[in-house]
């Protein structure tokens, strides 16, 4: 019964949102026109994240004071529910990408420190379903003919992740120059979930189930970049190698509650009405993220320039995110031999490598107008999971970024810019399969009166306005 009981409480805490896809959001405007096809040949101030050796060879100070996009987003999972029950979340944010600067010293040329200000990871998804049905979803002995049956879903998932740091970067010649960021990395994640279901028959008499689980974790960490610029003027190369997050401190409180009313969960004839509760406050968090490796080229052909750039993320073993100290007992009411609180409030994480490319043109019209067209790959990083744990999220599906826009430049007396406007937006489409987070089909005692989760389709679109505007000194 407590292996049973493990089962269904987890059942419903699959779906997660995007965040394990590494490259859905890019940072600083043309970075993002350009799909982050940049670490090779980066000009800006986005060098930071990009490329900090990069920033070495930018000629003026600048500041990048805004860089947001303005963003629909529809993810739906045909049948999600059950038959007939389409998963929906259709969600409208907006993401503010970047703010960096760069500064140089004149009496020390080819040195330069930069900072940049980026959210990194931004989603929240919220999903409901309910079915009302007259079905026959308890046993005839004990409740004669269909029952009333209602089964509902509410679930949202809210993921915030932010960086700050701190660049320096040295041109050793003029075509060579290597550089070091590091950034504090401080990430928020939040779940909640309420699955519940009834039958109701003539008598009266009610049976059903609450399904409850809440999440809020915190996690600081420390992030270094390291990274290396080839400039040869029409031909420009980049590596950049990212570390292991190191950890720093964090926080959770996670709390779960079954209750089940005269329910025959465990096959015998008999109903069964219990209460399983637990919660815990200020649990320590671990949020391990991978080695990465990259590198980019720019090839100038006249105005236009071609860019590709690729990264590779390496897997991140399965580890504890949150796990509680003490193992009280979680099922209250007598029953023994069931799991402990541990066992029903540790939290896992854990996921495969990903290798991403992303392929962009940049063609200069004048002096001052210029467009961009750029296409890049977002392959999910899919979790490591058993279904008899909980773990921080699943994304199975893969995405891939259009982006297109133009950028106008005024110019000061020398010809370096001055100001730089770019407009322009991105489109993404996404498909894949993932379990059902919960089925309202064929209810049975056995599954607390919800059905068995299978494997359906997921879809994703969403549209994107990008703003940016950059100030040169």
């Amino acid at each position: 019964m407590a292996r049973m009981l493990l089962l269904l409480l987890l059942a419903g805490c699959s779906l997660q949102a995007q965040d394990h896809h590494y490259w859905t959001h890019q940072f600083g405007t043309r970075s993002g026109l350009r799909g982050g096809a940049v670490v090779g040949g980066v000009d800006d101030t986005s060098a930071v994240y990009y490329n900090p050796g990069r920033t070495g060879f930018v000629k003026n100070d600048s500041l990048k004071v805004s860089a947001t996009a303005y963003q629909l987003s529809i993810l739906t999972m045909k049948d999600g529910a059950g038959k007939g029950i389409d998963l929906n979340s259709i969600r409208g944010d907006i993401i503010p990408l970047a703010a960096s600067g760069v500064f140089l010293f004149d009496g020390a040329p080819g040195h330069a420190i930069g900072f940049q200000i980026l959210a990194r990871q931004f989603s929240d998804f919220r999903i409901s379903a309910r079915r009302e049905a007259l079905i026959n979803v308890i046993d005839d002995a004990r409740s004669a003919g269909p029952e009333d049956y209602i089964g509902s879903l509410d679930f949202r998932v809210s993921t915030e992740e932010y960086w700050a740091g701190l660049n320096y970067s040295w041109a050793m010649t003029d075509w060579l120059a290597i550089g070091m960021s590091n950034f504090g990395c401080l990430r928020f994640d939040d779940l909640d979930l309420r699955a519940t279901s009834r039958a109701v028959n003539a008598t009266p008499a009610f049976f059903g189930a609450d399904n409850l689980f809440n999440s809020a974790l915190w996690n600081l960490r420390i992030v270094s970049k390291l990274g290396i610029a080839l400039d040869f003027g029409n031909l420009k190369f980049g590596v950049t190698v990212t570390s292991p997050g190191i950890h720093v401190a964090g926080g959770a409180t996670v709390s779960r509650e079954l209750s089940v009313f005269n329910l025959d969960s465990n096959g015998d004839g008999t109903g069964e009405s219990f209460e399983a509760s637990a919660r815990r406050e200020g649990l320590s968090t671990r949020f391990n993220t991978p080695w990465s490796f990259a590198s980019g080229m720019d090839w100038i052909i006249d105005s236009t320039t071609l860019s590709f750039t690729w990264e590779w993320f390496l897997p991140v073993g399965k580890y504890a995110a949150v796990r509680p100290n003490d193992n009280a007992s979680f099922i209250r009411g007598g029953i023994s031999g069931g799991p402990s609180a541990k066992e029903f409030l540790t939290i896992h994480d854990g996921r495969r490598g990903a290798f991403n490319l992303a392929l962009a043109v940049e063609n200069r019209w004048d002096e001052d107008w210029a467009g961009m067209w750029s296409f890049r790959s977002d392959y999910a990083a899919d979790y490591l999971h058993n279904d008899d744990e909980t773990f921080l999220g699943v994304s199975s599906w893969n995405l891939f970024h259009f982006a297109t826009g133009i950028a106008y430049t005024t110019r000061q007396d020398d010809g370096l810019p001055k100001h730089e406007l770019m407009l322009g937006l991105q489109f993404t489409l996404g498909a894949g399969k993932g379990k059902q987070p919960i089925s309202f089909d064929n209810p049975q005692e056995t599954g607390l009166l919800f059905g068995t989760p299978v494997d359906k389709t997921i879809s994703y679109f969403a549209i994107s306005l990008i703003v940016g505007y950059t100030y040169y000194f």
